[in-house]
Parts: C-alpha cells; structure tokens; sequence
C-alpha cells in the first residue's frame, strides 16, 4: 500500500513539475533596466540651443554622430547636457544647453532617471542671484521686502531705475512659482540672456 501511494506521490510531483515547464516555455524575458549615463546620439544633423525653446538662440549644429550625455530634462521633453565650456556665472539650468526632443538621434542608458529641471524660456534678461537677494516693493532699503530670491531661484529683469543702483524684476517668467514684481539692488545682479538694452522705469506713483 505505501508502495503504491509513493508511486502516486512520485507521478504527481513530476505531473506539477511539468506543468511548471510548460508554462515557463515561450515566457518573454524581463526587459533589463537601462544602466549608466544617459547618453544621445544625433542620427542626422541637430540644432543645439542655449535655452529649451526652438525660438532661443542657437548655441552650435552639429551632424550625425554627436555624442553628449544629458544631465537633466524638462517637463517637455527638451533634453539639457553641460556644454564643457567656461561659464562661472551662470547658474543651474542656465548652465545647460538644450537638444529638441524632436531632433534625429537615440537616447541610451538610464534617461528615465534624468532630474526634471525649470527651462528658461527665450527671450528674456533673467536675474541668478548668487546669495540670498531681497526683493523690494520700492527701490529703496527701507521699503518692505515682497520676498527672498534664494541660490538657483530666478526672476526676469524688466529694467532699470534711472539712477542704475536698482533693477526691476518680475518673478512670474521665473521659477519660483511667485508673480511678485519688485526691485532689488542693481549690485547684486548677475544676469543671462538679453540684457543689453533694458529699458528704464521708476516705481509707480
């Protein structure tokens, strides 16, 4: 009698083995995880632009076969790579040059991990202040302040009070979710973008 419930044991075993077989036959293997830099390849020829807006200035072109590896991407998709070039002043974001993600080429490695980052739209004289910077609502020390703009916290330069000690800013262009408009101390300004020619204003009545 345990003979036969041993043979029946044995034959049911190898039955769930199989079955086990079976199922496992033809099973797709997991997709490995991408590793390593993100890297892209351009496949033909691409614009290369100093911000993330095909309306920006073009920083190169460069043909089939450029290779960079990406440091950061915007919520659009435009991809952002350090262009090895001097540029002490400028800050965060505006360190990057960006890659369209429409542009002809391949994305390699772990480009899902890339840190989402703020992409300076073109067109505009932004302020990167380098220390904790107040933001007056008058030009003058003894106003209040609206806010702090903090390392790697931006705000467009809309001009210059007539006395060039201060500028106005505006806080909506930038990135820290405020639209305060205010003035801070034209000695503390480090700027990016077209600055040149800022126009002059004075504090409303």
């Amino acid at each position: 009698m345990n003979a036969i419930l041993d043979r029946k044991s044995l034959w049911l075993a190898a039955g769930a083995i199989l079955l086990l077989l079976a199922c496992n036959i033809g099973s797709p293997s997991p997709t490995p995880t991408p590793t390593g830099p993100c890297e892209f390849t351009a496949g033909g020829e691409v614009t290369l632009y100093n911000r993330p807006d095909t309306a920006a200035e073009v920083f190169s072109t460069q043909g089939a076969g450029f290779s960079t590896t990406i440091q950061a991407q915007t919520d659009d998709g435009w991809l952002g790579f350090d262009p090895a070039i001097a540029q002490a002043a400028n800050i965060g974001p505006f360190r990057l040059r960006w890659i369209d993600p429409e542009a002809a080429g391949t994305s390699s490695g772990a480009c899902a991990d890339l840190p989402a980052v703020w992409g300076p739209p073109p067109g505009i004289c932004f302020d990167m202040p380098m220390d904790d910077t107040n933001v007056y609502d008058a030009p003058d020390t003894g106003a209040g302040v609206v806010t702090v703009l903090h390392l790697e916290e931006f705000a467009a330069v809309v001009g210059m009070h007539p006395s060039g000690d201060w500028a106005q800013v505006d806080l909506g262009p930038g990135n820290t979710g405020s639209t305060a408009v205010g003035w801070v101390e034209a000695v503390t300004l480090n700027m990016n973008g077209p600055c040149g020619a800022l126009p002059e204003v004075t504090p409303s009545p």
